[in-house]
């Protein structure tokens, strides 16, 4: 076809040429969106970029919903260019293509505004196309060009050095009388250049003065450009003096540019003369992000962390410099030894108080298993704690894969680099592989990676007590080889063994091992406390039909605790008398006063076991420390004995004190006991740091439920529903207690006549699937009714 005779075709606009957004009717369907873009839109306003996953997320559930309008669409396209530095220009043309055929395909109508953003998104991102062909689509769908479509198309021709055709659609410009503007001679400078025509080049600056035009920052950075493709550092020179003289500015934009053209023309030598005329001051960090982004992408990850060094004078005690450029750095797969390099120069220049564990943290959240043990390797000569939680993620990958040799081989990697596993890593990440402990072991043998320890035993204890084999657990904790191991790390399960079990004679057998074998009591007073603990709980984890149907079978427990010689504090006796009496099963209450001595029950002398527990717990920490012995486990035993005590203020200063030795397990109790306090602030701050929403592990449904609970009794009701959507994402398990847990959340709210809470967390719930029951839509109806 004639390029001519595209042309003619008539320009839609002759005045503004902003592109304003298209004017639709606004529907329902579009209104469920404008969150999202609107978030692409701040993110752009704030950072001058969009993450990618953001921008996917949102081209995903639009097409899911099937309802694309103008603007989305527009916005979409938008997003495909250079405010995506973090990704090649070809993936992003690609980006941007799929984005096209998907929307057209769900009945998007495109007009002169959608293709002059292609247009711009082809032109940042360097990509080769025909502009005849390019008009001839547009005239196929009868979209007629307007001035910005005929400008971008000159800039297509002179990105190739084409003046010829760039001076055919300028000359059909001026016969339409349509403004010729700076941009178009910013794309003439740099067409001459890269015709070869320097002297063409140069000249237009005074062809510009001659129309009318005066040369702006675009023209100056047109003319800059050239020069670095050229890599002559004298002329770049004597043009920046020139500019700074006679129009008094220069931008530092400009120059960031310029020193990405000459990194990418291979000429890094002038890059440093450039460098130091920025003035890398705090509201320019946005850009300097931006282009140590975009040249990690391309390759320049030397000259990007040269430019990253250039803030250094804006460090803060209380914020770390470099995370992005880290992140980024393990996304663009760049090999360790740079990795290490990197990290070792911005410790050493105070710009990050951790940049391995960042690193090993971005390394985990990317899948990238090998890189992440070569950092936890790094970690290990550099004298950093290891924890048993950061092979979790690895774990949780190969799980998904099925892959028992990953499994295997990151069990060797954590017992060479001297990480004893905890239970929590073996009855989460390993056991859930196999269909029985037994299997387990057996494997685990067999691929050389049984490593006997306290976790592994543990492990073994729950994962038996909580799949009813309670002859398991009586044979385990019978058995001569296992080690020493503190009751309440097992008694959770165990409490759930108990209940699903009928078997009183195993009930009673494994409660006198607790009582009398020294090794599941490694803690003063005792185990009369130990015990009294467990039977308190195991009544308050029944509910009121639960205990009347276990009547009997508890009566016959305790009458066989008693002639094993059992006996329990008064405080907890009076604690467990409360709950069967709650339970209304007063014949009960007889039956356990057998469990108290009577010397306790005539001088109502009252132990304060948990106070000597935790005075002991901190002496034999206090001792480790100074000995310079791992304090992991006891440090979790004081947690949790604090969290027993209620001790909320202790707890919380024993983890900052001992933060960086802290596991996961301490932090979940933390977490809870802040929930019961109502020290929502102080829980959410936990979770976020330890168990964020983009990292595979979670926590159990009990503290997320916990969290719901304390979240919107404070107001708080996006983040307790962003808890609700975490729980669906990584898929925790739903048992009938968390049910109820949040009917009975959600029927408190109704009592209240909390409308907006109880309509936002029913749709919420509803939604995600996490309740099926009728009883779901009560609250619905009750909250009007108090109302």
């Amino acid at each position: 076809m004639n390029q001519i005779r595209f042309l003619t075709l008539a320009p839609q606009e002759e005045g503004s040429v902003k592109e304003e957004p298209v004017s639709e009717v606004r529907t329902r369907p579009t209104w469920q969106f404008d969150w999202a873009l609107n978030k692409v839109d701040n993110s752009v306003r704030k950072t001058g970029r969009i993450p990618k996953a953001l921008l996917l997320k949102i081209f995903q559930e639009i097409s899911k919903a099937g309802c694309p309008g103008s603007n989305q669409t527009l916005l979409l396209l938008q997003s495909c260019g250079a405010v995506l530095p973090e990704v090649l220009s070809p993936e992003r043309t690609e980006l941007a293509h799929m984005i096209w055929d998907k929307m057209k395909e769900l009945g998007a109508v495109y007009d002169t505004s959608h293709y002059n953003a292609l247009l711009k998104v082809y032109l940042q991102n360097e990509h080769k196309f025909s502009p005849t062909e390019f008009l001839a689509r547009m005239e196929e769908a009868n979209v007629q060009p307007n001035r910005v479509t005929y400008q971008r198309l000159i800039a297509a021709y002179c990105n190739e050095g084409d003046i010829e055709g760039a001076s055919k659609i300028l000359g059909f410009m001026k016969s339409q009388d349509l403004p010729i503007t700076e941009a178009v001679f910013s794309s003439l400078v740099k067409g001459h250049a890269r015709s070869g025509d320097m002297k063409s080049a140069e000249n237009i600056l005074s062809v510009m003065r001659t129309a009318g035009v005066e040369p702006g920052p675009d023209t100056y950075l047109s003319l800059l450009n050239v020069y670095a493709e050229k890599g002559d550092a004298d002329s770049i020179k004597k043009t920046l003096e020139q500019v700074e003289k006679s129009e008094g500015y220069l931008l530092d934009r400009i120059l960031m540019q310029v020193i990405f053209s000459l990194a990418k023309a291979g000429y890094p030598q002038h890059i440093e003369d450039i460098k130091g005329r920025i003035r890398f001051e705090r509201e320019l960090i946005p850009d300097v992000m931006n282009l140590c982004l975009t040249l990690i992408t391309h390759g320049f990850e030397d000259i990007s962390f040269s430019i990253l060094r250039s803030l250094s004078h804006l460090s803060r005690e209380d914020a770390d410099q470099g995370s992005f450029f880290l992140q980024h750095c393990v996304n663009r797969n760049l090999p360790v030894s740079k990795l290490k390099q990197f990290c070792k120069e911005l410790k050493e220049a105070k710009m990050h108080s951790a940049p391995l564990p960042f690193v090993l943290r971005c390394a985990l959240e990317a899948n990238r298993s090998a890189l992440a043990i070569d950092v936890m390797k790094m970690m290990k000569e550099e004298g950093l704690p290891l924890r048993p939680h950061y092979c979790w993620p690895l774990l949780v990958a190969y799980q998904k894969e099925n892959n028992l040799k990953g499994i295997f081989d990151v069990l060797k990697v954590m017992h060479k680099l001297g990480v004893d596993l905890d239970a929590e890593t073996y009855t989460d990440y390993v056991f859930k592989n196999f269909p029985d402990t037994e299997t387990a072991r057996a494997q685990l043998k067999e691929n050389g990676c049984l490593f006997e320890s306290v976790g592994l035993c543990v492990a073994e204890l729950r994962s038996e007590a909580l799949r009813g084999r309670l002859d398991n657990v009586l044979s385990i904790l019978s058995s001569a080889n296992t080690p020493a191991i503190d009751c309440r790390l097992f008694r959770s399960s165990l409490i759930f063994g108990f209940k699903s079990s009928d078997d009183v004679n195993l009930w009673s057998k494994i409660t006198e091992l607790l009582y009398k074998d020294e090794r599941y009591c490694l803690t003063p007073p005792g185990p009369t406390e130990a015990v009294g603990y467990f039977l308190y709980h195991l009544i308050d984890s029944m509910s009121d039909s639960e205990v009347q149907a276990k009547e009997e079978r508890l009566r016959q427990y305790f009458h066989q605790l008693r002639k094993m010689n059992i006996v329990i504090p008064t405080s907890h006796y009076s604690g467990i008398c409360r709950l069967l009496d709650s339970s209304q099963v007063p014949e009960l209450i007889k039956d356990a006063r057998l469990l108290c001595s009577k010397k306790s029950l005539s001088t109502d002398n009252i132990p304060e076991s948990a106070k000597s527990d935790v005075s002991a717990l901190e002496k034999k920490l206090e001792k480790r420390k100074a000995e310079n012995q791992p304090i992991t486990d006891v440090l979790k035993q004081l947690i949790h004995a604090l969290c027993e005590e209620e001790n909320m203020q202790k707890a919380l200063e024993v983890k900052a004190k001992y933060e960086p030795d802290m596991v996961v397990g301490g932090y979940a109790a933390l977490i809870n006991l802040c929930c019961r306090h109502d020290n929502v602030e102080e829980a959410m701050n936990l979770k976020e740091k330890v168990i964020p929403r983009n990292s595979p592990v979670a926590l159990d449904s009990g503290k997320y439920v916990a969290l719901i609970e304390v979240l919107q009794k404070h107001g708080r009701l996006e983040d307790a529903i962003n808890i609700l959507t975490e729980m669906k994402e990584k898929d925790v398990p739903i048992s009938g207690r968390t049910v109820a847990s949040l009917l009975r959340i959600l029927n408190a709210a109704a009592m209240r006549g909390e409308v907006e809470t109880v309509n936002r967390l029913h749709e919420t719930i509803a939604n995600l699937g996490l309740v099926q029951t009728a009883a779901l839509h009560a609250p619905l109806i009750t909250v009007h009714l108090e109302k």
